[in-house]
């Protein structure tokens, strides 16, 4: 059926009852088939946002993502494996020849083994992370696995704002290099984790994880210019004063993280309103996988258990 006014017109036509225009606009709006499969006449306000928690240990938690394909190299090399330290915002993308979940179970597998097993990972619905091999081995290693929300890649903004950045640095290594776009993927990586993080403050990742600045072009440059080898410190006063260092930056981090946080919720709720769902109540499921254009858009009501 069309809408309420067309089918009460085409109805009214041939039928008449006491009501009918009552009748009809309660059908229409109770119309199972069109709650489902139909855009809805309205817009539906945005709910408030909820950030993620702001981690307080380098890689507890960590967001990953596939980029690609990209053109082929001469190394066969067409994906990059994305991992972002959700705490510090360090950046990681390894080559890959596929995305395969063998592939990326092992490539994680790898970076495990530098940066220890984190305590939960977030990821988009993509099949390999989504497939049971990849479920099995998470859950054998004791990580929490979180899904992004379905048609909302700004759940892992980080990494998505990462993504961009990375993508224009490559296009524009090649064209000044002429090279194949993985022959500067690492000397990207290192720009990229020397560079200070805004929502972060002042904080760079190199020295969130590491606790030191990194020996970058830039300080070479500065060597170079005062002639000073800058000296040695005894092994002692140098894990002390690292430790103290990263402590304070980590803090410091943390705290801006949360009032950058604080202002992104803030200018993001004016245009929202809260929802109450509660133990009981029906409601409509979005889909996270639409196969065809034709596919209905929500899925049957379902009825609220339990609310975490």
């Amino acid at each position: 059926h069309l809408g309420i006014n067309k089918t009460y017109e085409k109805i009214i036509r041939h039928f008449y009852w006491l009501g009918i225009l009552k009748t009809v606009a309660e059908f229409c709006k109770t119309c199972h088939t069109c709650q489902v499969a139909s855009k809805p006449n309205q817009v539906i306000p945005k709910a408030l946002l909820k950030p993620i928690p702001a981690f307080e240990e380098p890689f507890n938690r960590i967001m990953i993502n596939c980029v690609g394909p990209l053109p082929k190299t001469k190394r066969g090399d067409r994906y990059l494996l994305t991992i972002m330290c959700v705490s510090t915002r360090f950046p990681e993308a390894i080559l890959l020849r596929n995305i395969k979940v063998k592939t990326i179970v092992q490539t994680l597998t790898n970076f495990f083994t530098l940066a220890g097993l984190p305590k939960s990972t977030q990821s988009d619905h993509g099949s390999n992370f989504m497939s049971g091999l990849f479920q099995q081995i998470m859950h054998e290693l004791r990580i929490k696995q979180y899904d992004s929300s379905a048609y909302h890649p700004e759940s892992q903004g980080a990494l998505e704002r990462f993504h961009q950045t990375l993508k224009q640095m490559i296009k524009t290594y090649c064209f000044e290099t002429e090279k194949d776009w993985d022959d500067g993927v690492h000397f990207l990586l290192f720009a990229a984790r020397e560079s200070v993080q805004e929502s972060l403050g002042f904080s760079f990742p190199f020295e969130l994880v590491f606790g030191q600045a990194v020996r970058g072009p830039l300080k070479l440059l500065k060597e170079k210019l005062l002639a000073d080898d800058g000296g040695s410190l005894i092994l002692l006063q140098y894990v002390s004063g690292c430790r103290t260092k990263l402590t304070k930056a980590c803090e410091l981090a943390r705290n801006n993280l949360q009032t950058t946080q604080n202002r992104m919720k803030h200018s993001y709720d004016k245009n929202t309103v809260s929802r109450n769902f509660q133990n009981g109540y029906k409601v409509l499921a979005l889909l996270p996988f639409p196969g065809n254009p034709l596919q209905a858009w929500y899925f049957r009501p379902y009825v609220i258990e339990k609310r975490e």
